[in-house]
């Protein structure tokens, strides 16, 4: 009897030891498997970037992925595998990055400085429209990058940096979500482990829905971007060409309430002539912050009195010229919310206008595809045009509709009272997407303005047309700003002009293993005029010419020749 007890207890052993082959359904992108129904997992793990949790084994499996950049439609160099599984209250992502071709490049980075490294990208559509997505950057340590891509059809078309070779525009990286990441260093490549919960997430308020998915892995030594999704860079949209999540269902968010009081007092002291410490203690002020998740899909914010002091300080700036004022992006934790909803073409909401807010309410969402923003603010008297004389009151909303797999139509509308004067903005805009790598964004809008009892109203247009090709690529943009608009809770960096801009670019790739993988040249063609002149039919006043030719080598390096001919006039 003890030859078959010892049998059966080492079977035993072996049936309770975890066991990590993963048998998960496996999902090719290259074989255009691009609808992952995920598999839902009710257990808990650590996050600790090692896949060896019984839980990874049910994981759906992604793979197959493809070259985006510098070539596209090329089988990926390097080996990746992306498991995904969810359970009631977030999602699981789990990424094995094989590398044989060279080094790792991962050190200890900063958050959202993720740009010499080595990294994974998972864009996560939620509302599954093709046209805005979350995304979370992750690198070999674990080290993150988060934030929103909103697609303007704005890629940038020429110039020294990438010879209008771009092909995806890049995410706004201010906003900072709060998900949790691990990575780790392997004999093959790399490991990492990313949990982002549903709490930190604006989705559906369907039972059972599809997000849009795309993971992107940038491999540093090479300089090469990989997708699992298939994506061509001859298309007007890289969020309309990502795969889906489908199937998911019951997802629990809980309460999602963020209450964060705050108390701040301020000391101010000197040395007096005896060599005493003379002190001045200014008054207590008691403030805060509410986050509140009504629903999956719109969230309420609001603040009293907020202290700003822990953000990051403004980066210094230079005045290359010296008519167009210095742009400033937001920080600040309170108007970083949603923000991607209030960005308009030729950002007309700027909420640094807003100086310190005594209160704030913010309500963002989307219902039904459409997108809702709207905050409502009251200033410090500092803020004020009229020398401190009264408390400026903000009003902005801002609505879109999408239209169609890609278009959208927005309306904006901005109200500033400041006593006696007050600042009304409204504006239509909208992007068309004919095709697909033909792509039109405009924007009309008109402005009423009083202040220091002077009226004044005036209009802003603009017009970009696109051709994103693959080989060929041309962008003609034309805009105009009366010199009697204002916007007072917006950004115009330079007011009372005209400007036309001309790019056209042509890119060639080499074969696989070539010592020049592509080359672009390109020419611009940009004029800007006094804005009455121009519609007198007058002379440009700055005229441009710039011929760039850039090109991407082996291993990921760059080389550009530029020959600008710039010539400027002054008001």
């Amino acid at each position: 009897m003890l030859l078959p007890a010892l049998l059966l207890v080492a079977h035993s052993g072996l049936a309770g030891a975890t066991d990590t082959t993963p048998n998960g359904a496996v999902y090719n992108g290259r074989a255009r498997e691009l609808d992952v129904r995920v598999p839902r997992v009710e257990a808990g793990i650590e996050t600790d970037g090692r896949l060896d949790e019984p839980a990874w084994r049910a994981a759906a499996i992604l793979t197959g992925f493809s070259q985006f950049s510098p070539a596209d439609g090329r089988p990926a160099q390097d080996s990746t595998e992306v498991l995904v599984w969810y359970s009631a209250t977030a999602i699981h992502f789990g990424i094995r990055a094989h590398e044989a071709h060279g080094i790792v490049n991962a050190t200890l980075a900063d958050r959202d400085r993720l740009g010499a490294e080595d990294r994974i990208e998972i864009l996560l559509g939620t509302f599954d429209d093709g046209r805005q997505a979350y995304v979370f950057g992750v690198n070999p340590l674990g080290v993150q990058m988060d934030g929103t891509l909103n697609e303007t059809g704005a890629l940038r078309a020429g110039g020294f940096s990438d010879g209008g070779a771009q092909s995806r525009e890049e995410p706004d990286l201010s906003p900072d979500f709060v998900f949790t990441s691990k990575g780790r260093l392997t004999e093959t490549g790399y490991e990492i482990e990313v949990e982002i919960p549903f709490k930190s997430l604006r989705y559906q308020s369907a039972g059972t829905q599809s997000w849009g998915l795309n993971v992107v892995r940038r491999v540093q030594h090479s300089g090469h971007e990989d997708t699992w999704a298939p994506a061509a860079r001859a298309s007007a949209s890289f969020l309309g060409q990502s795969g889906k999540l489908v199937g998911l269902s019951d997802l629990r968010r809980g309460l999602v309430l963020d209450v964060v009081p705050e108390i701040s007092q301020r000391i101010d002291g000197e040395r007096t002539p005896t060599s005493a410490f003379d002190r001045r203690t200014g008054d207590i002020q008691v403030g805060g912050n509410v986050r509140w998740g009504i629903t999956s899909n719109l969230t309420l914010n609001g603040t009293v009195r907020p202290d700003f002091s822990q953000v990051e300080a403004d980066a210094g700036q230079f005045t290359f010229d010296p008519r167009q004022a210095l742009f400033y992006s937001e920080k600040r934790p309170f108007f970083l919310e949603a923000s991607e909803l209030f960005a308009t073409p030729s950002n007309l909401v700027y909420t640094r206008r807003i100086v310190q807010p005594v209160a704030a309410a913010k309500l963002t969402g989307k219902v039904s595809g459409t997108s809702i923003a709207f905050l409502s603010a009251v200033d410090d008297r500092s803020g004020s045009l009229e020398a401190g004389a009264s408390h400026p009151v903000f009003n902005i909303l801002r609505v879109q509709r999408d239209l169609g797999r890609q278009s959208r139509l927005g309306a904006t509308y901005t109200d500033r009272i400041d006593g006696d004067g007050f600042n009304r903005v409204a504006s239509l805009d909208g992007r068309v997407v004919l095709g697909d790598i033909y792509s039109a964004r405009f924007q009309v809008a008109g402005a009423l303005d009083r202040a220091n009892d002077v009226d004044l109203d005036g209009s802003l247009w603009n017009l970009r047309l696109d051709r994103n090709g693959r080989n060929f690529g041309a962008s003609y943009v034309v805009s105009g700003i009366d010199p009697d608009f204002r916007t007072r809770s917006g950004f115009i960096g330079r007011p009372g002009i005209a400007n036309a801009r001309l790019v056209h670019r042509y890119a060639w790739y080499a074969p696989p293993g070539a010592l020049w993988q592509s080359v672009t040249p390109d020419v611009t063609l940009d004029g800007t005029w006094q804005y009455r002149t121009f519609t007198r039919r007058g002379d440009m006043q700055d005229k441009k010419l710039h011929l760039n030719v850039n090109s991407v080598l082996h291993g990921g390096w760059g080389l550009g020749v530029s020959y600008l001919v710039e010539s400027f006039g002054f008001d």
